[in-house]
């Protein structure tokens, strides 16, 4: 009786995580399905559609470009995070007070509010305000259209996004690196082993479930990246940085179709759904193949 009481009051402890869970995670999702067969402008009353909003979907092209966008901006975005933070780790995984300095400087970019991080960004960015665009003209060269030119604005906001997320993905490889027996790199030393051998042959194949950690989380963040794009480029020029929440956000709020934005809110989620459990199928492979 007493372990049944214990029990029943630690319950107790997880009820405000359920609750929280519940009103912003699940109710939001189980609304937005529901409206997803509506059609609504906030104003009129509430109209049934079915799958219309779904087949309109279907033939929306801005709406697949911004599916593309954000593909092109997550598949350039993980790579450079990935490769970043791998080396800022290595770099600063020891326990001295200069390691643990630098690791708070590159960290804090993570910590700043992102509307604050991209509106800093914008005015770097500038083209006739921007610190970037200072130091281009006093070299001597022509101030660079950032922001105002399809590719480069891409580009922009993919390096913010890379500042903002290099620095946590760097605090998860030091926790691996760390996990690693400092006997291997012993014994590879006396068998005459370079530096780049025991990076290739022993600190790679040990990270690999760090990898696999840092390559998801990098996945999720980028895909739903909303802030960054809005607050920087409102999307433009043109619709050459509408990723896909944007977009999203635009019909909702910007369209007053909510019931359309929920569709396509419901089609972004089955996809990062799609690429979760292709990750994790991946990881489970490895385990099986006995590579982790």
């Amino acid at each position: 009786m007493k372990n049944l009481k214990i029990v029943k009051n630690r319950f107790v402890f997880t009820i405000p995580a359920f609750i929280f869970h519940f009103l912003f995670y699940i109710l939001p999702i189980v609304i937005m399905i529901i409206l997803s067969f509506y059609s609504w402008d906030i104003l009129s009353p509430m109209k049934f559609v079915g799958l219309k909003n779904f087949s309109q979907l279907m033939k929306d092209k801005w709406f697949w470009n911004s599916i593309v966008v954000s593909f092109k901006y997550t598949f350039l975005a993980v790579p450079i995070i990935f490769v970043i933070s791998l080396i800022l780790g290595i770099l600063l995984q020891e326990e001295d007070r200069f390691s643990k300095i630098m690791r708070v400087f590159f960290y804090w970019p993570y910590m700043i509010p992102m509307v604050a991080a991209g509106t800093m960004w914008k005015w770097l960015f500038s083209r006739n305000f921007g610190l970037a665009n200072y130091i281009i003209t006093s070299m001597g060269f022509q101030p660079v259209d950032w922001l105002d030119n399809p590719t480069l604005a891409l580009f922009t906001i993919v390096l913010v996004q890379v500042w903002v997320l290099a620095g946590f993905m760097m605090m998860l490889f030091i926790v691996g690196l760390q996990a690693i027996p400092e006997e291997f790199y012993e014994a590879a030393s006396i068998d005459g082993a370079t530096k780049f051998q025991k990076f290739w042959f022993i600190t790679l194949p040990l990270l690999k479930n760090t990898n696999i950690s840092v390559i998801t989380l990098s996945i999720a963040n980028c895909f739903r990246n909303f802030t960054i794009a809005y607050i920087m480029t409102t999307g433009g020029p043109g619709y050459a940085t509408t990723v896909a929440p944007l977009y999203v956000y635009q019909k909702a709020f910007t369209d007053f179709r909510l019931g359309y934005a929920s569709a396509g809110s419901l089609i972004i989620l089955l996809i990062s759904f799609v690429i979760a459990y292709a990750v994790r199928k991946v990881q489970e492979s490895e385990i099986e193949g006995g590579k982790i």
